[in-house]
């Protein structure tokens, strides 16, 4: 591709070196480099690609776009590399966000929910998500929620190429702030909710939030914003969003659900709104997810999608993994395994449990080590108000000691038993369930490993649940 191609946009303060006439492939990482490749250094959260750029060289990188001279040449100096890299990107692979119907859900909860539900809806269609990247009958496990700007281009050309007209995409605060979404034409922002979360990166609830309303504000005047106005933040996402703006909630907005139906099979719902009245029925479990629903249908009506395929989407729709996913059926308790691991997300879980079940709540969760410290002892609190029994266990400690973690969470939940070792948790959380009862073990969802230092160890709550379940007696589960 011709080189001014790649670079139109790009806001350039200076060149320096003889500057190819053609470029055969862009690349931040230098280990992806190939010959007449375009190598974009820029300072990360943790390395600087301005130090792998002897190494991309020797690979054959015929140009540098650089964020600091350099003696390697030649290159071309951005004021900021991450808006730049999404800039070339773009350029690179055809602008494909002008030729793809491109919706994005962010908020604190709910996104990979709403991104399956939504996916559903629309398939076949691209999915860009937390857990995987779907295309068509190809899945590819998930890295980032929201990927880099080259990975985002790139799978957007190859989904129109394979004749795909619809991606829907989780879109992280961390991917706003760091630009990875920039340049993206969406057709549709949809807000789920907003609460205490990754203050580890944002320092503030302030950034949190404009981060979260950067989706927003990027729209166009023809797209739409989808706002849940039950939220307490929806006034100022409704205040930064660009294009129409549309809500929708349970006690109000543009298009309403009324919850009829709502037990351990599902959720069944009426929806009213944009001059349209449907039912819907869901496998979905716990009345937290009629605003997932709820959302996802209130795009699906805004873009006209025929209302049996939205009826038809929702219902084909058998679960998502690790968002309430329930661990054997034939048991005389509830077990189920859940990504919850905020405060406002446990609070949601564990009151839509207390109206499925006529027994005790146990919970199992712990926090991450090297993340937001101010939510833990909130998360006990929560947990300590809306269960009978809580058991405190480790959940990627990382770096960070799994005792001094757990004491902090303890502050919230004086009576809390500790269990560390989160298989001998789970396991004890088991053991003490009776008929009726709900064991709830959050936090981890779909991942399937613990971080504990450096370590990557193999571990998913599912799998972990179902051998100590067997090994008690309990069978097919």
């Amino acid at each position: 591709m011709r080189t001014e191609e790649v670079l139109k946009g790009v806001e350039i303060l200076k060149k320096e070196g003889e500057i190819p006439g053609t470029i055969a492939g862009i690349t931040d990482r230098a280990d992806e480099v190939k010959p007449g490749y375009l190598f974009i250094a820029r300072k990360g959260e943790i390395t600087d690609g301005h130090e792998f750029m002897e190494e991309a060289k020797k690979k054959g990188a015929v140009l540098f776009v650089v964020e600091r001279e350099v003696e390697i040449k030649p290159w071309v100096l951005v004021p900021d590399g991450r808006i730049a890299m999404a800039r070339i990107a773009s350029n690179y692979y055809g602008n494909p966000s002008k030729f793809i119907k491109l919706i994005g859900i962010t908020g604190t909860n709910g996104k990979t929910t709403v991104a399956y539900l939504l996916h559903s809806i629309y398939h076949p269609a691209l999915l860009i998500g937390t857990i995987e990247y779907i295309m068509g009958e190809k899945s590819i496990p998930s890295t980032n929620t929201t990927p880099s700007p080259i990975f985002i281009n790139r799978i957007l050309r190859e989904a129109l190429d394979r004749g795909l007209n619809t991606c829907v995409m989780e879109v992280s605060s961390h991917a706003l702030k760091q630009r990875r979404v920039e340049f993206l034409d969406f057709d549709f922002a949809v807000f789920t909710n907003l609460s205490r979360d990754h203050l580890d990166y944002h320092k503030t609830f302030e950034d949190y939030r404009e981060s979260k309303g950067r989706l927003f504000s990027m729209l166009k005047e023809e797209a739409y914003a989808v706002i849940n106005i039950d939220d307490p933040e929806a006034p100022y996402f409704i205040e930064v969003s660009g294009g129409k703006k549309i809500t929708y909630g349970l006690s109000g907005g543009n298009v309403v659900g009324r919850v009829g139906k709502c037990d351990l099979e599902g959720i069944e719902m009426e929806i009213e709104g944009l001059g349209k009245k449907i039912k819907v029925s869901s496998s979905l479990v716990g009345r937290h997810n009629a605003l997932n629903i709820l959302a996802a249908v209130s795009a699906a009506l805004l873009d006209g999608v025929p209302e049996e395929r939205i009826v038809q989407g929702i219902k084909k729709l058998k679960g998502v993994p690790g968002r309430m996913e329930r661990v054997g059926k034939s048991l005389p308790f509830y077990v189920f395994v859940d990504y919850a691991h905020t405060p406002s997300a446990m609070e949601s879980l564990l009151l839509s449990v207390r109206e499925l079940v006529k027994g005790r709540i146990i919970t199992v969760f712990g926090a991450g080590g090297e993340r937001d410290r101010g939510k833990r002892e909130e998360m006990g609190r929560v947990a300590y108000r809306l269960s009978e029994r809580v058991i405190i266990t480790s959940d990627n400690p990382r770096g960070e000691s799994p005792e001094k973690i757990a004491a902090e969470i303890k502050q919230g939940a004086p009576d809390a038993e500790v269990v560390l070792d989160r298989r001998e948790a789970i396991k004890r959380a088991l053991g003490l369930a009776g008929e009726g009862d709900a064991v709830l073990i959050l936090g981890k969802g779909h991942e399937t490993y613990q971080i504990i230092g450096k370590r990557v160890i193999p571990f998913d709550d599912r799998k972990v649940a179902r051998e100590i379940l067997r090994e008690m007696g309990y069978e097919g589960v």
